[in-house]
């Protein structure tokens, strides 16, 4: 019996679905080996090196496992996750598991690469796959979750019911000799987790929301009838994980809480809060929606250590929200949670707004505006543009709406990795009164421009006006620059 598995992540060297899947298996009696491949790089992405491809298959080679699996997170990277696929089966006669978001929503394409394919939540279907590669048992028609080809056939079995308690999974091991990373051409023998300076984890799994432009609706769906999609963890085994972080890192500044949303539960939050304030005390970040932030939730984080919060609004249009992105809250909702955070002194208020796609009109973008002015000060702005995700709600939108015709969003979708982050984080269109209120939109973040903004927003089309924005646009970069660095400075000196 083969004892030995390898996984793979891609572009996240703190990948939770990868460290969820070693514990599963680590459980079930086998030795794993993780193997971040390449830190995430929203600059920059790099392409795969030569020499990281030959480090990867030197590893696989001497730890000689029954099988690699695969994480497939994003279409992003696609195009690497499908030539290590390809030199690893041409290398090797060991068998590659494919899991993820994309295989679980397009099982069979990804089968053109893959030996297997494992949809959904996959502790217990790859664990079970394990054991029918050394053992025959179970048969692969038996295992739940798993697509996997029988001659020319391809069969996809029934999903498994969801796991509602969550803590059965335990949670993932810190640091050990069994992690490598693979980054610069080289590779080191390292959890690049335990010398970070901030933990991730989550409290729950599942979304309640239906965002047109995310995949977890269309997750949501293929779940459809097994069982509770949105479940949480107990306060005791969160609170039990961020104590071993502690304990282990040295370097450890602040939590990152990856949770598509916050729980909200009174009572939830009421042990969660007392406890992280006594046992763990450090800064914490979450992600926040603006349905679900009210005053018992955030007056019980912020005395907690909640520092950050990054609130998804993406659109000041209720047009765009509600009928393309597929967003319930309206204007004043939104304002309501915006005076709740400033109320509580949260240090950092993030907003995301998503402005960079063909639905935006100069009046939608205007309305974008308008509803910034609105919100309550202190705040910053995240602002990128719509990367349209294969399968997701929003593209056949775009299509039938006729603003992208189905051939440039399969080029879009399928484009090479730097020029698909540039889309989504490009700073200039090639309309000039869109980029214009882009800059305008960008300056309400800071109250000392806020009264020249009430003479610039006129007319986007005066060059004297324009010069005078561009100025305005340059320093107030600048100054979000230097505020990063000196929060991050004051994080960083904190014990």
């Amino acid at each position: 019996m083969n004892n030995r598995v390898c996984l793979i992540s891609f572009y996240n060297a703190k990948a939770l679905g990868i460290v969820y899947l070693e514990n599963a298996l680590r459980l079930a009696g086998y030795e794993v080996t993780v193997i971040f491949f390449k830190k995430f790089n929203n600059i920059c992405p790099k392409a795969v090196s030569t020499a990281e491809l030959d480090h990867l298959c030197a590893l696989i080679k001497e730890q000689n496992p029954v099988a690699i699996g695969l994480s497939v997170m994003a279409s992003l990277y696609l195009d690497t996750v499908r030539q290590v696929s390809r030199q690893l089966r041409e290398t090797f006669p060991i068998p590659i598991v494919w899991g993820g978001v994309t295989p679980t929503m397009f099982p069979k394409e990804s089968m053109d690469d893959a030996d297997f394919v494992v949809r959904g939540e996959g502790e217990e279907a790859l664990v079970e796959l394990v054991n029918a590669l050394n053992t025959g048992q179970p048969a692969f028609s038996q295992i739940q979750n798993l697509v996997y080809r029988d001659g020319d056939v391809i069969h996809e079995n029934p999903l498994r019911e969801l796991q509602t308690e969550l803590d059965q999974y335990g949670f993932p091991t810190l640091g050990g000799s069994n992690k490598y990373l693979i980054e610069d051409d080289l590779i080191k023998n390292t959890d690049p987790g335990i010398d970070s300076y901030s933990y991730e984890l989550t409290c729950s799994r599942g979304c309640p929301f239906a965002c047109s432009y995310c995949c977890t609706i269309n997750l949501r769906r293929i779940q459809t009838g097994r069982g509770r999609y949105v479940r949480f963890r107990e306060v005791d085994k969160v609170i039990e994980e961020l104590r071993i972080a502690k304990s282990k890192m040295k370097n450890l500044k602040f939590i990152r809480f990856w949770d598509e949303i916050f729980c909200d539960d009174a009572a939830w939050i009421d042990e969660f809060s007392a406890r992280y304030k006594k046992e763990i005390n450090l800064p914490f970040e979450i992600w926040g929606h603006p349905l679900r932030c009210d005053d018992h939730l955030i007056a019980k984080l912020k005395m907690a250590g909640l520092y950050k919060v990054v609130m998804g609004i993406q659109s000041g249009s209720p047009y765009i929200r509600k009928e393309v992105f597929n967003r319930p809250e309206k204007q004043e909702e939104i304002i309501a949670a915006s005076r709740v955070l400033a109320k509580y002194k949260v240090p950092q208020v993030i907003y995301d707004f998503m402005l960079r796609h063909p639905f935006e009109t100069h009046a939608t973008l205007r309305e974008t505006y308008d509803l910034c002015l609105q919100l309550a000060l202190p705040f910053e702005l995240q602002m990128h543009g719509l990367n349209f995700l294969p399968g997701t709600d929003i593209v056949q939108k775009a299509i039938d709406q006729n603003l992208v015709s189905p051939e440039e969003m399969e080029r879009m979708m399928s484009a090479p990795m730097q020029e698909q982050y540039n889309m989504h984080w490009k700073r200039e269109a090639s309309d000039p009164v869109m980029n214009y209120i882009y800059k305008l939109i960008y300056l309400t973040q800071f109250p000392v421009y806020r009264k020249k903004l009430d003479t610039l927003s006129g007319d986007p089309t005066s060059e004297k006006n324009r010069i005078k924005l561009d100025k305005l646009y340059k320093r107030a970069t600048y100054r979000a620059k230097l505020r990063y660095l000196y929060r991050r400075g004051v994080l960083m000196l904190k014990r």
